[in-house]
């Protein structure tokens, strides 16, 4: 997997209109816009629109966006936004509607930091690619607990290979994490 700029360099060539430099910034940002409009508690059909909505209110707003550090934080809140609106539009859950939901700016520095932590953890798991992502993710994101055994039918391991490769991916999942933090 090729390299990803770094934001700023990224918003700056968005800005200057280069549509190579468009489609990277929205494939790195794509899975936290999504992760994040689902999280409001849309459906995937209705996350898929917002994940829409979200990506034309960045290029109508590419020139207002002057801190690159900024933007994840931008849309976290953006796509809450949207997805709040949405849900009204909708006629969906708005009797359930969550309080924070009401007025995005009240999320807490604490869920923006895990929401950008779990999108750093997409990134390195996408970085490690092939069996290691696959691995890991079926023990990580999966909603019930998985074992050795359901792994190795769904990838053709052997059973008595998956924990030793699990452990291997993780140290390698590691190496990526506290690279891209230096």
């Amino acid at each position: 997997m090729g390299s990803i700029a770094p934001d700023a360099e990224l918003l700056q060539r968005c800005q200057d209109g280069d549509e190579k430099a468009w489609r990277k910034l929205v494939k790195k940002y794509q899975n936290l816009v999504f992760s994040t409009a689902l999280s409001t508690g849309l459906d995937q059909e209705s996350a898929v629109d917002v994940h829409q909505q979200v990506w034309i209110e960045l290029h109508r707003s590419l020139l207002r966006i002057r801190d690159a550090q900024a933007l994840p934080r931008w849309l976290i809140v953006t796509t809450r936004r949207i997805s709040y609106r949405h849900a009204v539009v909708q006629g969906r859950w708005v009797n359930d509607v969550r309080e924070d939901m009401v007025d995005p700016n009240p999320a807490t520095d604490a869920n923006l930091v895990a929401l950008e932590e779990r999108f750093q953890l997409e990134r390195a798991l996408e970085t490690l690619g092939g069996r290691c992502e696959e691995v890991l993710k079926m023990f990580f994101y999966s909603d019930q607990k998985v074992t050795y055994q359901e792994v190795a039918e769904k990838t053709g391991l052997a059973e008595g290979s998956v924990g030793s490769l699990r452990q291997r991916c993780l140290d390698r999942l590691r190496k990526v994490l506290e690279e891209e933090a230096a």
